[in-house]
């Protein structure tokens, strides 16, 4: 079964389920000076242990996906650095070996910004819109190693994504 899923708008509220919108824009600058600006506190992640700064580059790929992955004990940082990307996530199923298919959705974020997703947010590798597109991530260091649940939902239950931008 197929499903379509529309790119969203990305709001405050449309993201709030599965956490927030990081856009200096809407912060004042910490420092301001004639040679840089310096902006604090977009997000507070609560790591417990040491943090990773990653870099993701993601290709550009037909627009459906299938698979979900989640980190039950991590925050998670993407924010896309010289393109706009479709973010797609679904809710936390902390009870539950599988995500909630109903909470799946899809965000255009836009280059220069980010999103936090909380500990347990189900999402997929950001599908980039217009050609490769490389995005920083940041999350506790040996999640990939340790803290990574994958699942392909068409596999378990017939379903798969298709993005409309």
């Amino acid at each position: 079964m197929i499903t379509i899923i529309k790119a969203e708008e990305l709001t405050d509220q449309s993201f709030a389920p599965y956490g927030t919108i990081l856009n200096a824009d809407r912060v004042t600058p910490k420092i301001k000076e004639e040679i840089f600006t310096f902006w604090d506190g977009l997000a507070e992640l609560d790591i417990k242990g040491k943090t990773t700064v990653a870099l993701l580059e993601v290709y550009p790929r037909e627009p459906k996906f299938s698979k979900l992955e989640r980190h039950a004990r991590t925050e998670e940082v993407f924010f896309a650095l010289d393109r706009d990307v479709i973010a797609l996530v679904g809710g936390p199923t902390p009870s539950a070996d599988l995500p909630d298919l109903r909470t799946v959705k899809a965000f255009r974020l836009e280059a220069g910004k980010g999103v936090f997703l909380r500990e347990g947010v189900w999402h997929w590798i950001p599908h980039p819109l217009g050609g490769k597109a490389r995005l920083i991530v940041i999350f506790r260091k040996g999640t990939p190693e340790e803290d990574l649940d994958i699942k392909d939902v068409k596999e378990k239950q017939g379903i798969e994504f298709h993005i409309d931008v």
